[in-house]
């Protein structure tokens, strides 16, 4: 089983920005994921028209594929696009569901309505009954990071109630492999629950690492991660597509 994740597109109306989508999606074409998920972020302006453009794009690959929204999407144009395949009847929450080839997906509208920083917490009970639902193996995708990042000035920006969320999770027992997010456009490996966790680069432009008060130059290509299951294990790569 191959999952794609792609996040923080940001598309905007301009060229530029589908440009490195269809860079992207110009290397994962060969390796015929068997789905896709966004975790979140996939415009920022022209919403209309930047959701028929990433869609048309999603839809092309000829897999499954899975999203949420982030802290600029705009949730009525979102379900507009997408809400006839999710299932979504009011413009919040724009969680997700899907099952493909005996994995589970699980992605969660973290969202805050006019904030950056996300919360969990509305969202634990319907995770938890869902979580409950099956004993597939279960991958979890948000857009707002609940785990620390260490990168000056982004964690407070951070999913609120992180602990509740890690308290389903673990309630879970060996259901949920994994967490996996987006939002501040750089690559990330940590553990969250117990579990591996993970951070998209990004689509559009990264942001700067900054740790500890120094700081690195922008020269972070767009990327994808490629989460890899098999024999009961998951494995994720980081791809930078230059």
């Amino acid at each position: 089983m191959i999952v794609a994740q792609l996040s923080d597109i940001h598309a905007n109306g301009s060229s530029e920005r589908l440009d490195r989508l269809d860079k992207v999606l110009g290397w994962l074409r060969p390796m015929r994921p068997d789905a896709v998920i966004v975790s979140g972020d996939l415009a920022e302006d022209a919403y209309d028209r930047s959701y028929r453009a990433v869609r048309e794009r999603l839809e092309s690959l000829g897999c499954p594929y899975f999203v949420v929204p982030g802290n600029v999407d705009d949730h009525a144009d979102m379900r507009q696009a997408f809400g006839e395949r999710f299932d979504w009847t009011s413009d919040r929450l724009l969680n997700v569901l899907g099952e493909v080839g005996g994995f589970r997906f699980i992605g969660l509208d973290v969202t805050v309505e006019g904030a950056h920083h996300g919360d969990a917490g509305p969202r634990l009970e319907w995770l938890a009954a869902e979580l409950a639902r099956s004993d597939l193996p279960t991958l979890i995708f948000q857009h707002q990071h609940p785990f620390l990042t260490g990168i000056d000035g982004k964690d407070r920006n951070i999913c609120f109630n992180g602990e509740g969320l890690a308290a389903v999770i673990e309630a879970a027992g060996d259901t949920v492999l994994a967490l996996t997010c987006g939002h501040v456009h750089r690559p990330m490996f940590t553990r969250f629950a117990g579990r591996h966790a993970t951070m998209a680069p990004s689509v559009t432009r990264a942001n700067r690492l900054r740790l500890d008060g120094r700081e690195s130059e922008i020269v972070d290509p767009p990327g994808l991660l490629l989460h890899h299951f098999a024999g009961g294990n998951l494995v994720s790569h980081v791809v930078m597509v230059d």
